[in-house]
């Protein structure tokens, strides 16, 4: 300490030994300074300065000396760790169980030998410390095993965090294919729980290191192998006495699933089978804090190009007690019932999904559905023909949650299913039977009927029973059937190479029909049944469903054409009248008739256009028309050969219709055009079916009565034949 901050105290010779003798009786005056009382008190200032200045010395002496002895310390504890050894990673031959307090509010974890609990005042984990080593000696060991607390639902999750080098590598190669396990790092983690599945692995591994010469690695090994022996005793026994019975618990649910197993769930939408294999599962809470268990699945599914993995989840909620494995909404293949049938019947699902990758026409019946703007699973029931395209699918619904297929990506070494191919030699020719079975149950695709894009159940597809002979029944005269037969039969058969086309290249490549005339008079029919003979999909469009914004109408019809030509379809555009009028006066119809004639110079296929009028077709449209054909009024022969032919398609279970030839030509006098007719057999084969009897030809009158009827009492709407329009 400097010297001019504290003086160093020097004692004086004191002036008197005693002090000076006084009278006891004499009064002192106070204010007197002579007087005895005031060299007491200045005796006494003197004294604690005198004192003050020997305690500033005194500090300042320690002081001193502390610092010197702290120096001194501080070399020799230097000194010491110097010469201390240095902790190696995985030096001892044990393990140390630790705890990690995760605080998820500031998503932070601190990892202590000590123990942990909740602050709720502060937010966040207090730890009280326990005696024990530190956590920078923990790497001595061979492996932790940290628990770890999740603060929503108070449970422990146990990881294992490897700290041998040897041990970590024996792990790489027993979970190389577990998809949910990284173990990349140096010193890598891995879920407790994930080590039930792979005990027996690892058992055969400290077999084979036992007697070998890397004994350390056959230690630690033996190490692990008795800590997830001893943990796992309990849920072993317990899990076992289980699965005897085909049943499990809430809490066990992690254990039934091993990794990369078969699971069995259906599809969401159709309730159709469905095959996958199981990637991990873990506990999630809903909105409402309910708890669920969410499965991790994977399948293999195409976007119509290529075929790849897809990612699903499953939920399964939570339940008390015991249940039965197969009343789980997912659970492994291996407990089904009935385990092998339905093995087999995933697979042949699985062939017949690769089959149909691409673009297919086929029959449909039973469950479909979509998913709608909210979410939500929309079914429907069809019976009708369908257009199998992914990739049309999902250009006209960019919204709709279409799954990511993923390229597979190969392993060295191979092994597992689907894990030898990567995407582009995913070939169906190179898949096995496993991989067959984790095929997508269901296909996207197009409705023709009810003109939807859909999710199909590749199970209720099959191939079309077709009609060729049903354009016989088409009642227009021969001589109009053969133009329309030799222009079809033309453009299907056409040679690329083919110099007949329009002077501009790209224009003038397709087929326009037009057919006009009154109502159920065939006009629709035609085309069906060319569509029929020829066997190719038959694209009907009401004109309603275009509408008549034109920009919206330019994009509507462009996305028509382009379709139609990827179906190599027959296009219907039904009622097509706005399309066809005069242009006038009026922009708005000139814009629509206009943006019309553009896209129809573009598009290369087969197009039908019907009417009821042709008295204000517009000129340019007029040109463009390779074959135009009018329709009249059915003859009282035409709707006898049309009662026929809609009475061979009503039988019901209990047989054929019973309809005499009398009966049949007391119906064709009646002046109904080819719709209605079409419609009275519809309504009297309800009412047979409601009646568990076959049609006859009172239900015929019956429904012929209602219908004269309606016409009665709504003659005075309009036209009749304009009501009959619309049924």
């Amino acid at each position: 300490m400097a010297s001019h901050l504290v003086q160093p105290f020097h004692p004086s010779p004191a002036q008197h030994t005693t002090p000076p003798s006084s009278p006891l009786h004499q009064p002192i005056d106070a204010k007197e300074p002579n007087a005895p009382n005031g060299r007491l008190a200045q005796d006494k200032t003197d004294f604690e300065s005198s004192l003050a200045e020997r305690l500033l010395a005194t500090l300042e002496k320690l002081v001193a000396e502390r610092s010197t002895s702290e120096s001194s310390s501080s070399g020799d504890d230097a000194a010491t760790k110097a010469k201390e050894p240095k902790v190696e990673r995985a030096s001892k031959l044990a393990y140390k169980r630790v705890e990690e307090a995760y605080d998820n509010h500031s998503n932070k974890s601190i990892i202590t030998n000590g123990c942990h609990r909740w602050d709720d005042k502060s937010w966040k984990y207090k730890i009280v410390e326990t005696a024990g080593p530190g956590v920078k000696d923990l790497d001595q060991y061979v492996f932790l095993v940290r628990d770890r607390i999740d603060r929503k639902t108070d449970e422990i999750t146990s990881f294992i965090d490897v700290k041998s080098p040897s041990l970590r590598d024996v792990l790489r190669e027993v979970c190389r294919d577990i998809r949910v396990v990284s173990l990349a790092e140096e010193t890598p983690s891995i879920e407790q729980n994930i080590l039930f599945h792979v005990r027996g692995a690892l058992k055969a591994q400290h077999q084979r290191a036992i007697g070998g010469e890397n004994t350390t690695a056959a230690q630690h090994l033996g190490l692990l192998v008795d800590c997830i022996e001893t943990t796992f005793q309990p849920t072993d026994q317990q899990l076992s006495v289980l699965l005897a019975k085909n049943e499990v618990t809430y809490d066990l649910l992690w254990a039934l699933f091993k990794p990369n197993a078969e699971v069995y769930t259906t599809c969401k939408g159709t309730d159709a089978p469905m095959g996958a294999l199981y990637n991990h599962c873990e506990e999630r809470l809903d909105m409402d804090g309910a708890k669920f268990m969410y499965v991790e699945i994977r399948y293999l599914s195409s976007n119509g190009k290529t075929l790849g993995e897809v990612t699903a989840g499953r939920k399964i909620p939570y339940f008390r007690g015991i249940t039965k494995i197969e009343f789980l909404q997912v659970y492994p293949l291996e407990y089904h019932p009935e385990k092998e049938k339905m093995a087999k019947d995933l697979i042949d699902n699985g062939r017949n999904f690769v089959s149909l990758m691409g673009l297919h026409h086929r029959q449909y019946e039973g469950k479909a559905f979509f998913i709608d703007d909210e979410g939500e699973i929309v079914k429907r029931h069809i019976n009708d023909r369908i257009m199998i395209d992914a990739v049309c699918f999902q250009e006209q619904n960019p919204g709709h949650p279409f799954p990511q297929v993923r390229k597979v990506e190969p392993r060295d070494p191979i092994t597992g299913p689907i894990g030898s191919l990567g995407l582009a030699d995913l070939d169906p020719s190179q898949l096995e039977e496993n991989d067959f079975l984790i095929c997508s149950p269901t296909v996207f695709g197009f409705c023709l009927g009810s003109k939807t894009f859909l999710e199909f159940a590749v199970a209720n597809i099959t191939e079309i029973s077709w009609s060729p002979s049903s354009f016989k029944d088409v009642k227009i005269p021969e001589s109009q059937k053969k133009p329309i037969w030799a222009l079809t039969k033309t453009y299907l058969d056409r040679d690329e190479s083919d110099g007949f086309r329009d002077l501009v290249q790209g224009k003038g490549r397709g087929i326009n029909f037009l057919l006009y005339g009154p109502p159920g008079v065939g006009k629709t029919l035609t085309a069906e049944t060319i569509a029929e003979t020829y066997r190719i999909p038959l694209y009907t469009v009401p004109a309603g469903q275009i509408g008549v914004d034109p920009v919206k109408v330019e994009r509507i019809l462009t996305s028509i054409f382009k379709i139609a030509s990827r179906w190599k379809a027959i296009l219907l555009l039904d009622e097509a009248d706005v399309f066809l009028a005069q242009r006038s006066n009026d922009p708005h119809l000139n814009a629509l008739v206009s943006v019309f004639l553009r896209e129809l110079e573009q598009y290369d296929g087969i197009l039908f256009l019907t009417t009821n009028r042709v008295q204000s077709f517009d000129e340019a449209m007029i040109s463009r028309i390779h074959l135009a054909l009018q329709y009249h009024p059915l003859g009282r022969d035409a709707r006898e050969a049309v009662w026929k032919y809609f009475l061979g398609q009503a039988n019901t279970k209990q047989g054929s219709p019973d309809c005499p030839q009398d009966a049949v030509d007391e119906l064709a006098e009646k002046e109904l055009n080819g719709r209605e007719i079409r419609n009275a057999v519809f309504v009297a084969r309800s009412m047979a079916q409601y009646e568990e009897t076959v049609v006859c030809a009172t239900h015929l009158n019956e429904s012929i009565s209602a219908r004269e009827q309606f016409q009665r009492d709504f003659q005075g709407a309009g036209v009749v034949e304009n009501l009959n329009s619309y049924f």
